[in-house]
């Protein structure tokens, strides 16, 4: 609960009274068609409903940037201190957002990013894993489901783990929820986890600046998901 209320009060220190504008895209699919790419994104604790600071600008610069029609959808959960129970909850809307377009479109692919708390909960549901360390059953996305994912982009991640394959990052250390090693082989190679030096919550270090100065790796999350659509 205490590693929660901070987590919560750190990031809403950062991010309150930040205005997200409106999402616009240049290259965003009809509304009622199906797009090639899906990007699902779940923002950090206590960011505005819709994709927060961090990843709002993001989806922008991947659907200006693939040749792919884009829509994009983000995830309803409550991003709250309540942490464990929000995590759960965003799990379940980013499981039933994935099923709901799979079963009406069956060639689109999915790029899932998360930032902060969001992070956790593109985690969790790719690999059963629940807040607090606690393993489910079984995985909220299917592996049928996983497969159509192209890329796994998490920024900030309190569940870092040091030392996995997919780590993008300047420092060493393992998150303050670490997930362990291993739990996220089954999409290692369509993932990048962004992690600054000193990050309050992937480092378990002491700055908020590093949490939240992650648009300098935009660049890196674009090329890399081109690519892997490619």
């Amino acid at each position: 609960m205490r590693t929660a209320l901070t987590i919560g009060a750190m990031t809403v220190v950062g991010i309150s009274g930040l205005v997200v504008a409106p999402l616009t895209f240049a290259a965003q699919a009809p509304g009622a068609a199906c797009p090639e790419v899906e990007i699902i994104g779940a923002r950090g604790t206590t960011e505005r409903p819709g994709l927060g600071v961090v990843l709002g600008p993001l989806a922008q610069q991947l659907t200006r940037g693939l040749t792919q029609s884009v829509r994009t959808t983000a995830v309803d959960y409550p991003a709250s201190f309540n942490y464990q129970a929000s995590v759960r909850q965003g799990v379940t809307a980013l499981a039933a957002d994935i099923k709901r377009t799979a079963s009406a479109c069956a060639r689109t692919r999915f790029i899932l990013m998360g930032y902060s708390q969001g992070a956790n909960v593109v985690g969790d549901a790719l690999a059963g894993r629940s807040a607090g360390g606690r393993a489910a059953a079984q995985p909220a996305v299917s592996a049928a489901l996983s497969g159509r994912v192209a890329t796994v982009l998490l920024f900030g991640d309190p569940t870092f783990t040091a030392g996995e394959s997919f780590n993008v990052t300047d420092g060493a250390k393992s998150g303050i929820l670490a997930r362990g090693d291993g739990r996220l082989d089954a999409v290692a190679q369509r993932t990048q986890s962004f992690c600054n030096r000193n990050d309050r919550f992937c480092q378990g270090g002491t700055s908020l600046a590093a949490h939240l100065d992650y648009a300098k790796f935009f660049g890196d999350a674009v090329h890399f998901t081109k690519a892997q659509l490619d």
